[in-house]
Parts: structure tokens; sequence; C-alpha cells
């Protein structure tokens, strides 16, 4: 008798537990590596929606953030180069489709809540425009990763053709 009633309450207690997939996969937080790619030794902080504030000294750097509270804004500055400002914005995490498929809706639950349910890119490259007067071969350099930047943007954004796959 007392075998029928704990094996179903045993099994109802992992089933609260296992459900939340990206939660116990990749966690709350994650690192953001940070790269300007056309100058060394950038300080950056960023700030999220809920007002915490990260920093990445010395680029590139990495830090870690608290997912599931972008966007973030990112505020990079250096001594000769304009300040620059770039927000991004979090995706869904992919360990996030398990509980669709494995733990239903408390899974799905506690991930949403928990912010595991989402995550921003790994990496953030970014490039700074030298003042007025820096020299011609730092804008040259700003002026080439610029267009790095956009080719890089333009190819990712394209769809893939003849059934591909991306």
């Amino acid at each position: 008798m007392l075998r029928f009633v704990l094996v179903p309450l045993v099994l109802l207690s992992l089933g609260f537990l296992l459900p939340a997939c990206a939660t116990l996969t990749t966690g709350t937080a994650q690192s953001i590596l940070v790269d300007v790619l056309n100058v060394q030794g950038v300080d950056c902080r960023g700030t999220d929606t809920r007002g915490r504030t990260y920093v990445w000294a010395k680029t590139p750097s990495s830090t870690m953030v608290h997912k599931g509270d972008g966007p973030l804004t990112l505020v990079c500055e250096k001594e000769g180069f304009k300040t620059t400002t770039m927000q991004f914005d979090e995706e869904v995490a992919g360990a996030t489709f398990g509980n669709i498929l494995i733990g239903g809706g408390i899974g799905l639950a506690v991930d949403i809540a928990s912010g595991a349910a989402q995550e921003y890119p790994s990496q953030v490259h970014l490039v700074m425009e030298p003042v007025e007067t820096a020299s011609q071969s730092s804008k040259d350099d700003y002026e080439k990763w610029k267009k790095e930047l956009k080719t890089q943007a333009e190819k990712e954004s394209e769809p893939c053709s003849d059934g591909a796959e991306c």
C-alpha cells in the first residue's frame, strides 16, 4: 500500500524539478565578450533595464551579466575616440525549447521567470570613430572595420539559397 502512495509522490516531485531545462543547463547568467575591433584597451559599461551596471575594462574583455533583463545598453569610451553607444537585446535560449517537448508549461514558466529562457550574444564586436584630430591611419582603420562589419551583417541577413543550411 505504501508503495502505491510513495511512487506517484516521488514521480510528481521529479516532475516539478526536472522541467526547467534552460535554468539547469544554461543558468541565469552568461559571459559576454566585448571587442572593439579598431582600438585596444577601451573601457565599456553596460546597463540593463533593471539598472544593473556591468564593466568591460580594457577590451577585449569578458564579464558576466544576468540574463532576462535586456536590452543591454553598452557605452564605450577611450581618449581620442568618440563615445560609442550601442544596444543589443536577448534572444530565446535554445535549451528553452526542451521545455516545450519535455517539461511543458511549468519548466517554461521557471525559465522565463529566472531569465534562463533568454540569452545575449556571446560576443559583441564594434568599432569606435576617431575624433576629428586623429591620425589618418586611425581614420582609415575605422573605415575598414566599419565596412567589414557592415558586410558581415549583410551576409548574416541574407536568406539561404537552394535549401542550403545557414
